[in-house]
């Protein structure tokens, strides 16, 4: 089952031991605007509020992926996380690639493979 952008806000939240109110403080929009987005009846706020939510709740680097992705979705079903939209658009190769995968129903094994090759070489 998948999660959405405000439960997963709400679960940081609590596991950070913050109140709704304190994180709310903290990152500059009212309770009452927070509780929207953790309730889901607001979408994902800006990438600058995106980042304060990460400072607030301590995330890390994998969660703070996991929220960006999340993020997106809430906005728009066909949205691409705001860390990896540029890279996307700037590098031609890379929307080439992804297209061709697309046009021949690449299989995720494959990409699976493709990444396990690209953490080897530069991890």
């Amino acid at each position: 089952m998948s999660i959405s952008f405000g439960e997963f806000i709400k679960e940081k939240r609590i596991r950070s031991e913050h109140s709704l109110k304190e994180v709310a403080k903290e990152i500059g929009i009212s309770a009452v605007y927070q509780s929207s987005i953790e309730t889901g009846k607001r979408p994902a706020p800006s990438y600058e509020v995106l980042l304060k939510f990460k400072n607030a709740l301590d995330l890390d680097g994998d969660e703070f992926g996991e929220m960006l992705d999340l993020a997106a979705k809430s906005k728009n079903a066909r949205a691409v996380a705001f860390d990896i939209a540029d890279y996307i658009n700037e590098n031609e190769i890379i929307r080439h690639t992804l297209r061709f995968a697309l046009k021949n129903n690449v299989p995720e094994s494959e990409w699976v493979d493709f990444l396990n090759t690209i953490i080897e070489k530069y991890n």
